[in-house]
């Protein structure tokens, strides 16, 4: 049997996290990547998320005491991998918040149903509170629309290998992703037009890549990466021979285009988005994803656009090119992680780029 036969992601529902998460506790929040060294290295965008998420939580009256609340310690962060979550660059989860589940071989990762357009998405950190706490409420609406649509299940490995055949990457690019997915999802009104903004599919994407490496990781001939992500300040990342031990590195800074014109200071690698490059997609694929490698061209060298060896198998439902599965002896040989740029002081979106692995 093939590394990868069998270990399909299927997306199976979707509820609220503090009941995906059984014994989460109270007031606890749940950010990408490895721990903070305390509240006060949090960094901004962070913080910024965090606040929108006590506030639409009630667990706070206004930004200045939820940001109390959270420097004190009164607010619980974790990082979500350790509970089976991955969530994008600086969002974080709150118990009422919703997640998609999905699974494989009778494992399960969530993530947090997409937070939407570029503004009041807590993803890229801005100093929003209003609009965050506002988009939260139109992804708490999205619960029910998304269960019922859900079913009895959708296979997201078809719906994969179809958008990189049109140029997806599946992380920097989720375009044909999205599509697809809406598509099959076959929602109407609101729920169809939150279902077909920018970038909604790469949530149902991380949390495929998640299950995928757990499942991966339980028969890989070698050890193998199973779990990575940033926090803006380090980067961390999980091998099947050392479950639930976190490898931290300062985390590096992602490297492309700007959108402010190179005004704002580029927060370093966050989100668990990185798991999708873990696994071998995202970054490892960018050969494939025509748009993307234009862009990238002029700030990266030709070898992080070709195939890497650090790469264990191909998948049976995906190109043959496409080998899935990074061994943990060869990371020096990852050709690196695509990001969205945030500005490191809260100034929300300011790019994308290619983040080497730290060490590499």
């Amino acid at each position: 049997m093939s590394l990868w036969d069998g270990i399909s992601p299927v997306l199976t529902g979707c509820l609220p996290l503090g009941e995906a998460v059984p014994g989460l506790g109270a007031r606890v929040l749940l950010h990408a990547g490895p721990a903070f060294d305390g509240p006060d290295a949090m960094p901004r965008p962070v913080v910024n998320a965090a606040v929108a998420a006590v506030l639409a939580e009630g667990w706070a009256g206004s930004p200045e005491a939820a940001e109390r609340m959270i420097r004190a310690g009164e607010v619980a962060l974790r990082p979500a991998q350790e509970v089976g979550v991955v969530t994008p660059l600086a969002c974080v989860a709150s118990p009422t918040m919703p997640v998609l589940v999905v699974e494989a071989r009778g494992l399960k990762a969530f993530s947090p149903v997409s937070d939407g357009a570029l503004d009041g998405a807590l993803r890229f950190g801005a100093a929003n509170p209003a609009g965050q706490v506002a988009r939260i409420g139109e992804m708490a609406a999205m619960e029910g629309p998304l269960r019922v649509a859900i079913g009895a299940g959708i296979a997201l490995m078809p719906l994969m290998s179809q958008a990189i055949a049109a140029g997806d990457d599946l992380h920097g690019s989720v375009a044909a992703m999205s599509a697809g997915l809406a598509d099959r999802l076959g929602m109407s009104g609101a729920a169809e037009a939150y279902a077909r903004m920018p970038l909604f599919a790469l949530n149902a994407v991380m949390a495929a890549a998640a299950v995928m490496l757990k499942a991966g990781a339980a028969r890989a001939p070698e050890p193998m990466v199973m779990a990575a992500g940033g926090n803006g300040v380090d980067f961390g990342w999980m091998t099947s021979d050392a479950p639930g031990v976190w490898q931290v590195r300062a985390a590096t800074t992602p490297e492309g285009p700007r959108m402010d014109g190179g005004a704002a200071r580029v927060l370093p690698a966050i989100g668990d988005s990185a798991v999708i490059d873990a696994l071998g997609l995202g970054g490892p694929i960018l050969r494939n994803a025509p748009a993307l490698r234009e862009a990238l061209a002029a700030f990266h060298g030709a070898e992080v656009f070709e195939a890497s060896p650090a790469f264990l198998a191909p998948h049976p439902e995906l190109p043959e090119d496409i080998h899935l599965g990074c061994a943990a002896a060869r990371l020096g040989q990852h050709p690196g992680i695509m990001l969205a740029m945030l500005g490191a002081e809260g100034e929300g979106l300011v790019g994308r780029g290619l983040a080497g692995w730290p060490g590499a």
